[in-house]
């Protein structure tokens, strides 16, 4: 368990670090900043399902995490679903456009929480 906390917060460290390299990148190469919600947010959602089954007290801020992002994957899939049907699309197509605002201060609230977890179990 202390081996996961520790790995899991390097390595999201090392994913928020990438990620905030990968907006440069994908400027230059004309994506924008999509980039950076996808290398950041992966790790983050993986992360974030493998703590779900782990018999440990989960934080406010890991909640309002998972409040918050979970949405946004799920909005993405069902987009992905049902990219033809406009009305579906347009409302789950709203919660991402939003998310593009919040998910780099959640991310950062997760790295954050991740670093908590990481210096109390020392």
């Amino acid at each position: 368990m202390k081996t996961f906390i520790k790995n899991d917060f390097y390595i999201q460290v090392y994913f928020l670090v990438g990620g905030l390299l990968s907006i440069f990148v994908g400027i230059a190469v004309g994506w924008g900043i999509m980039p950076f919600y996808f290398i950041v947010g992966i790790p983050q959602l993986i992360s974030f399902l493998v703590k779900i089954f782990q018999k440990r007290k989960k934080s406010i801020s890991y909640i309002i995490y998972g409040l918050f992002i979970m949405p946004v994957w799920i909005s993405f899939l069902i987009m992905f679903m049902f990219k033809n049907n406009h009305e579906v699309t347009n409302f789950f197509g709203t919660i991402l456009i939003v998310s593009l605002l919040y998910s780099p201060f959640l991310a950062i609230l997760y790295v954050y929480d991740n670093y908590k977890l990481y210096k109390y179990q020392k």
